[in-house]
């Protein structure tokens, strides 16, 4: 039985005794665990299969969270879904001349968080943490309205308060108590305070981003996430106030929890691991001109820092389950039959620690993603290919590209410029199995010591 919300610990112990796919009994619910790469590909992404494997079971915050699933994340798979990845496709435009929009979007407060680590160099204790949630708040705000955020103190409270209520609710342990026993929210006690907060946290986001000031604007330029899909609901009347709060509310949690977690891991890494923070920085050096900003573009060439992302997102595994799928009708899968409306369980936990298929999956070893020749392995690579923390198939993560661009700006951004190190700081644990076993899971704080690389500025 799982205590403390810990179910991604019990299932890898469970992955071990049964293999790559199990199934356990809830009272009437079945929950099969998926637990490799490989095998999740063929279920949700092979043609044999992902017709009927794609869809998302009935919970409690799909009814009360998500609209009735009027939204992204938890609406079935069907033709209205299609069109609203679509829209956020649209929106964030990396392709064309959407990359160097895209790029002046994120440099334009990069720019501002440097200004910020300038300005503490030499402290004893500088807030990392902190200044990467603000940094991020504001892209994310940018992003959804395609204006500046004007009280950046008021927008950070909003969507950060919003967000750490989702992180812990929104955990598979949270969602299933509140599924079972929806009743428990009107019992005085600390469930029905947290769920409470968490309506309360979300009428706030709503009063911010879509108020009648903000949607005449959004309306009137047609710019950013909400101009668009406020220009398409003048013409498609699905899209309404439920699927357009339900589409907001997906873009602040995906948008800005994984992201978060994953840039607090990764340079909680470089503070563990300096000689790879070194290496970083010498493939800056030698890629990059010190007067300029990397660009997307550098992507091509930077390779052991590719490598090294990745790596951080297989070691740390912040995001321990993807969302739940259900099976519209029996499927057969490797001997195992699984009925109509069973939850599907991505255990990305165990995908990233299993021993069958990395070599000293404990270790932390960008090298794993390289070639002999020091190039990052190709996507098709069978390495790349058992490794998928943004999931699979037509319900992969939308915000995948959005998400993995920022990360590249941030780390290169910052490397080129600053000396992180942990200073007189205590560290919080590497092991993610001791952080909070939220949806997206994060150290519990990031200070460290700041210093100027040499013959290095602010712009």
């Amino acid at each position: 039985m799982a205590t403390k919300n810990d179910v991604h610990l019990k299932a890898e112990i469970l992955s071990k005794k049964y293999g790559d796919i199990f199934c356990i009994r809830v009272f009437t619910r079945r929950f099969v665990f998926l637990n490799s790469a490989l095998l999740i590909r063929k279920l949700l992404s092979s043609v044999k299969y992902r017709d009927v494997t794609n869809d998302r079971p009935q919970t409690f915050f799909k009814k009360h969270i998500s609209h009735d699933g009027r939204d992204i994340i938890l609406k079935d798979f069907d033709e209205r879904l299609v069109k609203l990845r679509q829209i956020v496709h649209r929106s964030i435009k990396l392709y064309g001349e959407g990359i160097k929009v895209f790029e002046n979007m994120v440099n334009t407060e990069i720019r501002n968080l440097k200004q910020e680590l300038w300005n503490s160099t030499g402290e004893e204790s500088f807030d990392l943490d902190s200044a990467i949630t603000f940094s991020l708040t504001r892209v994310l705000y940018t992003f959804l309205t395609n204006e500046p955020a004007t009280d950046t103190k008021d927008v950070c409270d909003i969507i950060t308060t919003y967000d750490k209520l989702i992180n812990a609710l929104f955990s598979f342990g949270n969602n299933m108590i509140f599924t079972f026993f929806p009743w428990l929210r009107y019992l005085p006690g600390p469930i029905a305070e947290i769920w409470r907060k968490t309506k309360h946290s979300q009428e706030r986001l709503y009063d911010l981003f879509l108020n009648s000031s903000i949607k005449r604007r959004m309306k009137s330029h047609g710019k950013g996430l909400l101009g668009n899909i406020f220009r398409e609901a003048e013409v498609d009347d699905q899209i309404d106030d439920g699927c357009i709060k339900g589409v907001l509310s997906n873009m602040v949690t995906a948008g800005f929890l994984s992201t978060k977690g994953a840039l607090a891991g990764f340079f909680l890494l470089m503070l563990y691991y300096p000689e790879i923070q070194l290496r970083i920085q010498k493939e800056i050096d030698d890629n990059i001109d010190r007067n300029r900003e990397p660009s997307l573009d550098d992507r091509a060439v930077m390779h052991y820092t590719n490598a090294t992302i990745l790596e951080c997102l297989r070691f740390i595994g912040h995001v321990p389950f993807g969302v739940p799928h259900l099976t519209r009708e029996e499927v057969e899968v490797d001997g195992m039959r699984i009925p109509a409306n069973t939850m599907l369980i991505t255990n990305l936990w165990v995908m990233n620690r299993s021993e069958k298929v990395w070599d000293k999956p404990g270790e932390f070893l960008p090298e794993r993603f390289l070639d002999n020749e020091g190039k990052l392995l190709p996507k098709e690579h069978p390495i790349r290919l058992q490794f998928i923390p943004f999931g699979s198939g037509r319900r992969s993560c939308i915000g995948e590209s959005f998400a993995k661009s920022r990360m590249f700006l941030y780390v290169t951004s910052l490397l080129q410029t600053f000396v992180l190190s942990p200073g007189k700081n205590k560290l919080p644990p590497l092991d993610p199995a001791t952080w909070k076993p939220n949806v997206a899971m994060q150290p519990d704080f990031l200070n460290c010591l700041v210093r100027l690389r040499p013959e290095r500025k602010i712009s």
